[in-house]
């Protein structure tokens, strides 16, 4: 799980094509035979390979598509996607979200998720922003017309803003925001409950201590 936080301001990059897979996400094997690819414009001390969307961000040869909004300017630098619906749909386990990440993105927005990814991004710190299509289209629009402007997503307020727009409210399961803002990872979440876990245990095994008792004689 990635570090905790309460908002998170950054380029968006408007990518709403619907109905995305996993696999395009993250194409299966094509980690395996890639060419060290880096993001160029990192320097030496924070360069990452960046591995989401490779069959479209690069040729065969691991050369750069200049057409592909992904190395773009400023989009290569976005921290924010805004995606269509059913983003990351199918359900290959491949490390989609991790993926995502490594290219420098921390939240994706889009009006509906595949489950399977949706899960990735709550287990790999991903921020999953589920908004009605016609706002996402708002965002989207107003990115493209003054894409240097930084988009800002607000946990605590539950709010998704531009400099050049109101803000648009989003809900989330609380324990799902909470996790995100505190950076927790699942084993946090399960120390949390230890002690009422605990109680319920001993409580059971006093109640109803058929359920403890061992099955067959020992060998």
């Amino acid at each position: 799980m990635a570090n905790g936080f309460s908002s998170l301001s950054g380029i968006a990059l408007p990518y709403l094509h619907g109905d995305v897979t996993i696999d395009h996400i993250a194409a299966p094997g094509v980690g395996m035979h890639d060419h060290g690819r880096t993001d160029p414009e990192l320097d030496s001390s924070t360069r990452r390979v960046c591995r989401a969307f490779e069959l479209e961000r690069y040729f065969a040869d691991g050369s750069e598509n200049p057409a592909s909004v992904f190395n773009q300017a400023p989009y290569r630098n976005a921290s924010i996607l805004l995606a269509g619906r059913n983003f990351g749909i199918g359900g290959t386990q491949t490390p989609a979200a991790a993926y995502m990440l490594g290219c420098g993105f921390r939240a994706v927005i889009a009006p509906s998720f595949g489950p399977v990814f949706h899960d990735d991004c709550v287990q790999t710190g991903l921020f999953p922003v589920i908004l009605e299509q016609e706002f996402v289209r708002t965002l989207a629009a107003a990115t493209v017309a003054a894409p240097q402007l930084e988009m800002t997503i607000d946990l605590e307020q539950q709010t998704i803003a531009r400099p050049d727009s109101g803000p648009i409210p989003f809900q989330m399961n609380p324990r799902l925001l909470e996790r995100f803002m505190r950076g927790l990872a699942d084993e946090d979440e399960t120390m949390r409950f230890q002690e009422e876990a605990e109680a319920f245990r001993e409580a059971q095994q006093s109640n109803q201590p058929w359920i403890y008792r061992p099955t067959g004689d020992p060998k």
